[in-house]
């Protein structure tokens, strides 16, 4: 008899306790909601996530997340060199379409020059390796980040259309050097100043061309406020 009395006393306070242990789960519980960068159109459709997770305490921004940061000040890869610091700002709130603000605009974004090539013959532009370091909050407090530059290519370089713009230059200041020199030809020759032209543009195209194919690229030049896409590596927690 003492034993049945003991089981059903042991029964009635496991029934009793367990629901108040469930209330202290749910007192100590940091529940965590699914929200969403806000960026930019553009950006929107080609970055592969927009996931943030958010608690009460910090806010996580998941893995290839991507948003656009700004130069911080005027930048020429002709005075580069590896090691160089590039500092990079956020030039308004990163939030989430749900109106979590993650991080303060004026947030720093600080990356190491890795590696610069110069402009090579045909118009090669320079490019400009970086690998990010460390974002810095307008408190001073840092934190590490591993981060890219979110683009076709891995690099900060001038276009193919920048370049070929340059080449066009060179040629035609060899087709107006050309053409003048053809119409001394012309004019030598005793013939009409329509003959020095018919001479002188193909020379100088000819001239200009080779011009354009031999002289080197551009170097990558950016003025403060010139915004690029940058994606994050490994997911960054932001405490509130």
């Amino acid at each position: 008899m003492k034993k049945i009395v003991a089981i059903l006393l042991c029964s009635l306070m496991i029934n009793v306790s367990m629901p108040v242990g469930m209330v202290f789960a749910q007192d100590n519980c940091d529940c965590v909601s699914v929200e969403h960068l806000q960026l930019p159109k553009k950006l929107a459709k080609r970055t592969p996530t927009d996931i943030v997770n958010s608690s009460a305490t910090e806010t996580e921004i998941l893995s290839y997340n991507t948003f656009q940061v700004a130069f911080a000040q005027d930048f020429n890869s002709k005075y580069a060199k590896v090691g160089d610091e590039v500092v990079f700002i956020l030039p308004d709130c990163l939030s989430t379409q749900e109106g979590t603000e993650i991080l303060p605009a004026s947030t720093k974004f600080v990356a190491e020059i890795c590696d610069v090539e110069r402009p090579k013959s045909f118009n090669r532009s320079g490019k400009i390796y970086l690998n990010f370091k460390y974002l810095e909050l307008p408190d001073g407090t840092q934190q590490c980040i591993k981060a890219k530059l979110f683009s076709n290519k891995d690099f900060l370089s001038r276009g193919k259309l920048n370049a070929l713009g340059k080449g066009l230059g060179s040629t035609l200041g060899g087709m107006a050097v050309g053409t003048a020199a053809g119409c001394g030809i012309g004019v030598a020759a005793s013939a009409v100043i329509v003959g020095g032209f018919a001479i002188g543009m193909p020379v100088g195209f000819a001239v200009g061309a080779t011009a354009g194919l031999v002289t080197p690229g551009l170097y990558y030049k950016a003025k403060a406020g010139d915004k690029i896409n940058i994606q994050i590596l490994d997911s960054l927690v932001i405490e509130k």
